[in-house]
């Protein structure tokens, strides 16, 4: 039983530091990152046991019965190896989080990856445009999202229906400086900051710390009287549902900016 009870512990935080790893093993180019999301949700999704009837998450089932076999040998000898398996059983437990997260994140939000305040003429990616992406730099609200017959951009009206252009009490310059102190706030990274046809331009990046996924972040100003008008874009440039990602960034970004206006 003690040996059986170690292989589990074992297994069980082996899942936890597979999890763990899928992020920055993506980073540093040890497998590709859609090899990373494979390796949680093969980890952490049910697999039928009885097809149809009775299924179970690998990790789950591992982290339980780590747990089980840690308070029996609590009462038992050798102790030390209890302790290690509610150790492993906690891991487990903790890691499972991450994907179960993801996956209402999955559900709570609409499968896209591109939010706009201007669905007409929305802010363009032009220094982040020739950087390594899947997704195109361009916008394409028209299209259908997958397994749906909703447009992207129907999809985000929906989905997002305060994600609108915002009118600051600033004026055009004054606007873009403090554009760029939100964006060094909010731990992007800025590309370019371009004047315009009377408008600025400021493009800037944000590295997502597990994975290192890539979104662009554009933010135009236009000149409204003495007010300014502020459109903004946030695209993923690889994946396909951002899981509400941008949309938050969008929100966040909003937020900072009325605070450092009123």
């Amino acid at each position: 039983m003690r040996v059986l009870i170690m292989l589990v512990s074992l297994a069980a935080l082996g899942c936890a530091l597979a999890i763990l790893a899928a992020g920055p093993g993506s980073q540093m180019g040890w497998w590709d990152w859609r090899t990373g999301l494979n390796l949680i949700r093969q980890i952490s999704n049910p697999i039928d046991i009885i097809e149809g009837k009775f299924s179970l998450s690998p990790i789950l089932t591992l982290g339980a019965l780590s747990a089980l076999g840690g308070l029996v040998l609590l009462f038992i000898r050798p102790r030390g190896l209890g302790v290690f398996a509610l150790i492993a059983a906690l891991a487990a437990g903790g890691m499972v989080q991450i994907p179960l997260k993801m996956k209402a994140a999955y559900e709570a939000n609409p499968p896209i990856h591109d939010i706009t305040t201007d669905f007409d003429n929305p802010p363009q990616i032009v220094a982040g445009a020739s950087a390594d992406r899947i997704n195109p730099p361009d916008y394409r609200g028209s299209d259908l999202v997958p397994g749906t017959d909703k447009t992207i951009a129907d999809a985000q009206r929906e989905a997002f229906p305060d994600i609108k252009s915002r009118r600051i009490n600033a004026g055009l310059d004054e606007s873009a400086e403090i554009v760029r102190e939100v964006i060094d706030d909010m731990n992007m990274e800025l590309l370019s900051a371009t004047f315009v046809d009377d408008k600025w331009r400021i493009e800037a990046t944000y590295k997502s710390r597990w994975f290192g996924f890539i979104d662009d972040f554009v933010v135009r100003l236009t000149p409204e009287g003495s007010m300014t008008r502020v459109d903004v874009r946030s695209k993923s440039r690889v994946g396909g549902s951002d899981l509400g990602a941008n949309a938050a960034r969008v929100r966040a970004f909003y937020e900072k900016l009325e605070a450092a206006t009123s």
